[in-house]
């Protein structure tokens, strides 16, 4: 049995078989069991619109990910200490997107977003 776990029998054995249809015969009623035992959720009360939040996954560079956490200090200090748990990251992200692309719509090609883009461009 140790040999079929780490893979050194090639050929099909009846153990190998019959581990298998255990395996598979538990995963279905454990999937069957979990299934029945989830209780339905009440109607959730978060906004449904196009402004709810979805999850995002982008990478930044080392120093954009340090700064972002430098930021959010420094605003917590600015704020007063009852909003000081609503400055996150994701607050931060999420206004500084709102106002670049703000900024793109009124202006296009002559916003800072394009020319910045197009400089980086240039540089690699």
């Amino acid at each position: 049995m140790d040999q079929l776990l780490k893979g050194f029998v090639k050929e099909t054995t009846s153990e190998a078989l019959s581990l298998d249809k255990m395996i598979h015969c538990f995963e279905g009623a454990a999937s069957a069991k979990n299934q029945a035992e989830k209780p339905s959720r009440p109607p959730s009360s978060k906004k449904t619109t196009d402004d709810s939040k979805k999850k995002s996954t982008h990478y930044l560079s080392g120093e954009i990910f340090a700064d972002l956490d430098e930021a959010r200090d420094k605003i917590n200090a600015l704020v007063n200490q009852r909003t000081k748990s609503k400055v996150s990251k994701s607050r931060i992200v999420d206004q500084a997107l709102r106002m670049i692309l703000k900024e793109f719509e009124e202006k296009g090609d002559k916003s800072r977003l394009i020319k910045e883009i197009i400089k980086g461009l240039k540089q690699k």
